[in-house]
């Protein structure tokens, strides 16, 4: 009888252990849920925020090339980056393939290098590719030429309710 009792509590004993760890695998499997989720969510934003980053890379050196032309600073310089160049003419891409610096996959370069970096790394001389690239520019953008940030002549700006002439 205490042989029976005794393996009837041991069935028990096994049968609680089995369904404790049925449970514990439930919860795990779970949680990996859960984990691929938040993976998957992760991934996602670290997706939009590399996209965010580009496009705000892009914005800024568009602003540097409209900066550079209304102050009269049109140049190619070698420290300005290859997103910067590029964003300076829209044909410095093809001036920048023809040295085999971006357009194809084999020519790939950072948009973030500059273009002393890019001419040296791949043993092309910096002043050479300057010259091709501020061909790319008229006589008017050289140096010293800025584009007038102020309208001329007399303006007239109206406000709500009123009205001041600027001279």
């Amino acid at each position: 009888m205490w042989g029976t009792l005794l393996a009837l509590g041991g069935l028990m004993a096994a049968a609680g252990a089995w369904l404790y760890l049925w449970r514990l695998s439930h919860e795990l499997a779970t949680a990996q849920r859960r984990l691929d989720r938040y993976n998957r969510a992760l991934f996602d934003v670290n997706e939009r925020i590399q996209a965010l980053e580009e496009r705000h890379a892009a914005e800024q050196a568009q602003l540097q090339a409209q900066i550079r032309w209304l102050t009269g600073r049109a140049r190619f310089t070698p420290e300005m980056t290859v997103r910067e160049a590029q964003a300076l003419h829209p044909q410095a891409p093809e001036i920048l393939a023809a040295f085999h610096l971006g357009g194809c996959s084999g020519c790939a370069v950072d948009p973030d290098e500059r273009l002393d970096q890019v001419a040296r790394r791949n043993g092309l001389d910096v002043q050479e590719l300057l010259a091709q690239l501020n061909q790319l520019l008229p006589p008017e953008a050289a140096p010293g030429n800025a584009v007038p940030l102020q309208p001329q002549g007399p303006q007239r700006v109206k406000l709500p309710n009123v009205t001041l002439e600027l001279e």
